[in-house]
């Protein structure tokens, strides 16, 4: 997959090729309070599918133009759907409920965090294409690998990156921690999309890391609050790869909408949402010891408790299911394998994505383990019933799209293809 997309951008001759990778979030989801704790997370990519977001530039003489691709069947690909980049700022801002919404909210950021963005904006013509390969709506961070292959593309397009002679009053210099500013700003302000820092540094730096998000509880503007402090534990700990297995639940969710209300009951000072948000930042601190010492039937421990206490906010925040059917479901399918050391979800919850960590021996027999599991309990109603009785049936029908993934650590954060 990743060779074909290659060979098809490069087929177009662009100035350059953007990859942005997707994430999962190892203790979670701080996502909506995070300001007032850390969070491990590690940025991947998938061994067999990429799991990435890609983007090419190239001047072209006719108008600037958006256009996004799909790739099916492993290796083919077609144009789905584009659009002229408009350049006024007021019609700009109209379309940020539309189909580019993504697009136009970042063109909308960027010009007000840089002027010389806008300058070299209006006076260029450019053809933009995107392929993502991380599923919609799967809480890999697949929206956030958008925005930031969007704007580090043309940031390093236009040589903005770094370049501090080109600032004028006001604006900021573009490196990949201000990207990752934007790009929250462009999700949680621009568009209404209730997110945090995670994702977006995660996206943006790469890597197995320890991120502090201590002052950014309100998400204030760029340096009107700290930047995320960013370690890279993974260097560090000399950590290369982690046992983990990647399972897309083939349900969308709307991450927003889940850290929303979260968030609301945070910031109220809901008392067992306080108690309980206390309860994963001590997880998430401890879990470093686990991970530096590679003891993962330690750090599966962390896990279970982080997917019960999840389980307990959610519910106590009014959603029915905790982290959701399809996401309990899969957990429960896999956890009670001797060699899984727990599962759990990544993301938001309501849908999305878990995953397992297992023993390292073992990782291909897991996985196909998982799938068959899964497949007799999608194909025969008294194993479901059984294993489940007060799940509705219809959460199968669903659940037939789910997609399995072994997964690396993503050294580079977004980058440069050569």
């Amino acid at each position: 997959m990743l060779k074909s997309i290659k060979e098809f951008f490069r087929s177009l001759n662009p100035e350059i090729i953007v990859q942005a990778p997707s994430r999962i979030n190892l203790i979670n989801p701080l996502d909506a309070v995070e300001g007032d704790f850390w969070m491990p997370s590690v940025a991947i990519n998938g061994v067999e599918n990429p799991l990435s977001v890609f983007l090419y530039i190239r001047k072209t003489n006719d108008i600037s133009k958006i256009i996004f691709y799909e790739i099916y069947d492993k290796v083919n690909i077609k144009l789905i759907s584009e659009e002229v980049l408009s350049k006024d700022i007021n019609e700009i801002k109209t379309k940020f409920k539309g189909e580019f919404k993504l697009i136009y909210a970042s063109i909308y950021r960027f010009k007000k965090t840089n002027s010389y963005f806008w300058e070299k904006y209006l006076n260029s013509k450019l053809e933009i294409g995107i392929i993502t390969t991380i599923p919609r709506q799967s809480g890999l961070g697949g929206s956030s690998a958008i925005i930031i292959a969007f704007l580090y593309g043309l940031a390093e397009y236009f040589k903005l990156i770094n370049n501090i002679d080109c600032l004028k009053e006001g604006d900021y210099p573009i490196n990949k921690d201000i990207i990752a500013e934007m790009t929250t700003k462009i999700e949680d302000k621009d568009l209404n999309i209730t997110a945090g820092y995670a994702d977006r540094y995660l996206i943006c730096r790469g890597g197995l890391s320890f991120c502090s998000y201590c002052g950014k509880l309100y998400h204030k503007g760029i340096s009107k609050e700290p930047l995320a402090v960013y370690d890279r534990i993974d260097e560090i700990y000399d950590i290369n790869d982690l046992p983990i297995i990647i399972c897309y639940s083939g349900v969308h969710h709307k991450s927003g909408s889940v850290h929303k209300k979260l968030r609301e009951l945070y910031l109220s000072g809901e008392p067992s949402i306080i108690e309980n948000y206390q309860k994963l930042a001590e997880l998430a601190w401890k879990s470093r010891f686990a991970l530096m010492s590679r003891n993962w039937k330690l750090l599966g421990v962390y896990f279970k408790e982080n997917t019960e206490i999840m389980n307990r906010i959610m519910k106590n925040a009014g959603f029915k299911y905790g982290i959701g059917l399809a996401n309990n479901i899969l957990i429960k399918l896999i956890e009670d394998h001797p060699d899984v050391y727990a599962a759990k979800l990544t993301g938001a919850g309501g849908g999305g994505s878990v995953f397992a960590l297992v023993n390292p021996k073992k990782i291909i027999n897991i996985l196909l383990d998982w799938q068959k599991k899964l497949n007799i309990l999608i194909k025969n109603d008294d194993v479901f019933n059984k294993k489940f009785p007060n799940y509705p049936l219809e959460i199968k029908s669903k659940l037939k799209n789910a997609e399995f993934y072994r997964i690396k650590i993503n050294q580079n954060g977004v980058t440069i293809l050569k």
